[in-house]
């Protein structure tokens, strides 16, 4: 009999400890669903900073680049602006994340007119890279900065002493 009621005992523990650990999880899974919805605006506010501007980069289906030369060029450019001289540290990722969707498209768009295998190579990965920015991973910034970089020394001549290396056109 005794064995009985230490089995029951221990059941009743079990019970207990499963019902402790389920109200907890629903409490905790609802009081998560209430977090505050901010808009931009509103954690700019917050923080005292201003909302972070995001550009227009045209119409992507109907590209108004004659070539992959001239896409890569102001593409080339843009990072420049935005990501050379230490300005890497201090992104404005919603420009980043709309920047790489443009990119992604425009490379999406020339790569089935490119006959240059190294270049239709390179054009891919810009979409793959394009991709991961698109995710939210900001260190991947820095290597669509590389692959502009490159392919505008390879395609446009642009003069610079470094090369990344990151390109199969050479």
């Amino acid at each position: 009999m005794k064995k009985g009621l230490k089995f029951a005992a221990a059941s009743v523990m079990v019970l207990l400890s499963a019902g402790v650990i389920g109200v907890w999880t629903i409490v905790y899974l609802k009081d998560s669903g209430n977090e505050d919805k901010h808009s931009p605006e509103q954690l700019a506010a917050e923080t005292n900073k201003e909302p972070q501007l995001v550009q227009d980069y045209g119409d992507t289906e109907n590209p108004e680049y004659a070539d992959a030369g001239a896409f890569i060029k102001e593409f080339h450019e843009f990072y420049n602006q935005t990501t050379g001289w230490e300005r890497i540290n201090d992104l404005n990722m919603p420009d980043q994340i709309a920047r790489a969707e443009a990119a992604k498209a425009y490379a999406g768009y020339f790569i089935p007119l490119t006959e240059d295998p190294a270049l239709k190579n390179d054009l891919e990965a810009i979409t793959m890279h394009a991709d991961s920015v698109i995710a939210g991973n900001a260190e991947t910034v820095l290597t669509l900065h590389r692959y502009f970089h490159d392919l505008d020394i390879a395609v446009n001549g642009y003069v610079h002493e470094q090369i990344f290396g990151v390109t199969e056109s050479k």
